[in-house]
């Protein structure tokens, strides 16, 4: 019989998720930032036609991620390798992970050069593939360890506790990079040594997730071999997973933009230094750790989709806002304008972060329960797949959008403005999808199931 797994093994495992916070706020916070720098940076050009440049190469990245994950996802199913279908890929991957998301900003030419185009380019795809070989199968094996639904929100609750802590931790990197800039460091070298404090940070906690526990004492699979253009639309086939995943792929271009702009948001709009995104992000991360419990019991009373539904219409109303910033700062100050941003985000943020993935593993388990096979990495595959394509759609625009221009490289206000209202209207479209989720049929499926094959678990 399989063992149950403790909160302690779950914490540990998790880690994995600390480290795609790490890297996630690396490439889609700072990268960008960095690359294309406000006009009265000390940061130097380094990309030709910037924006353009840099969207293009970040496209291409995210096209090949979306390409890869169903290909990695198929791999892992059907591994059988000794030691499992998925923590072998993580092993393999978690230092390459964080290597390459450090090359990525030491760029060998220190002005605009095609050669740093070309340097981005090479670093990025690589550091995509093997994040994708550690996250898809990091994901699918969650799926798998946990199969009461109830504790798997508790499971997916500690999950994105530890990403939320990353995604903390990740916004000191401002503060590393000005305490070097006041001890005499130039902006550029002081941002490549936070982004190599980060990088060993993250790939070492992926490493202590890949060794935190032994599969086959969680997971008994039964050996199959599913090909990959059939494993890939038997996920489609569930009406309520494409309703789910689309609503998903439109919730992150939102995220996208807002991720990718927030240090403009409080540079730009607010007119504050760029270390008070850490206030922002940290007011954000403790209202979110404090209604986890809150998540946690409304999601057992109510089901997922209302949370979905409600978190949807929260950050429609404070995308809008920020549009309407002049507004705020006006009644309250720049400051606490984005302290009211931070405070207000919070509680959407541990929604999100906590019940999409929940449902994903749900359906995982249904169709397991309904075909006996086990293609929880393809499901995660098919996810990431819309996601990355999101992804892709937000990083080309979002560059041309905060620049308004194919020529210049420099972010300017009108086009930082007008990322919030085109996060909104996505997040509108994502709500609509999620309107149609029904998810208590999954749930009660699921339930049926355990109460006659497995048991309850216990928290």
């Amino acid at each position: 019989m399989e063992k149950t797994l403790t909160g302690k093994a779950m914490f540990i495992y998790c880690l994995g998720d600390f480290a795609r916070a790490i890297f996630n706020g690396l490439t889609a916070t700072y990268l960008m930032y960095i690359f294309l720098p406000q006009a009265n940076s000390a940061l130097p050009l380094l990309l030709p036609y910037g924006a353009l440049s840099f969207a293009i190469v970040r496209f291409i990245g995210v096209i090949f991620d979306a390409v890869i994950d169903p290909l990695i996802a198929s791999k892992s199913d059907n591994s059988k390798h000794p030691l499992g279908a998925r923590i072998p890929f993580m092993r393999y991957s978690a230092i390459p992970m964080g290597l390459f998301a450090v090359l990525m900003i030491y760029v060998p030419i220190g002005h605009e050069s095609w050669i740093n185009v070309a340097w981005l380019f090479v670093n990025l795809l690589l550091f995509n593939l093997f994040s994708s070989l550690f996250l898809v199968p990091f994901y699918g094996l969650m799926a798998e360890l946990v199969t009461d639904t109830k504790r798997r929100v508790y499971f997916f609750t500690i999950n994105t506790l530890l990403f939320v802590i990353g995604s903390a931790v990740i916004y000191v990197t401002p503060i590393i990079k000005n305490a070097l800039v006041s001890a005499g460091y130039p902006e550029l070298t002081a941002w490549r040594s936070a982004f190599l404090v980060f990088g060993v940070l993250g790939a070492a906690s992926a490493f202590v997730s890949s060794f935190s526990i032994k599969e086959s004492d969680y997971v008994k699979r039964t050996p199959s071999y599913v090909p990959l253009w059939e494993s890939l639309k038997a996920t489609f086939r569930y009406k309520d997973f494409t309703i789910l995943v689309v609503g998903y792929m439109f919730m992150w271009i939102a995220f996208s933009f807002f991720n990718s702009s927030l240090m403009y948001y409080v540079t730009m709009l607010l007119g504050l230094k760029d270390n008070f995104a850490v206030v922002v992000m940290a007011i954000a991360i403790v209202v979110g750790i404090s209604t986890y419990p809150l998540v946690n019991s409304l999601a057992k009373k109510i089901g997922k989709k209302p949370l979905l539904i409600g978190a949807c219409i929260s950050y429609i109303v404070i995308y809008t806002g920020i549009f309407f910033y002049q507004f705020f700062v006006g009644m309250v100050g720049n400051a606490v304008t984005g302290i009211l941003i931070g405070a207000l985000i919070g509680f959407p943020i541990s929604i999100t972060n906590i019940i999409p993935l929940a449902a994903f593993a749900d359906l995982a388990q249904y169709d397991t329960i309904k075909t006996g096979r086990y293609q929880s990495g393809m499901f995660v595959g098919s996810r990431n797949l819309l996601q990355q394509l999101a992804q892709a759609i937000a990083l080309l625009i979002v560059p041309l959008t905060i620049t308004g221009s194919v020529l210049e490289g420099n972010a300017n206000i009108a086009g930082v403005r007008m990322t919030t209202l085109i996060a909104a209207g996505t997040i509108a479209v994502a709500f609509a999808f999620y309107l149609f989720y029904n998810d208590k049929k999954i749930t009660k499926t699921i339930d049926d199931y355990n109460a006659l094959h497995v048991g309850d678990e216990q928290v």
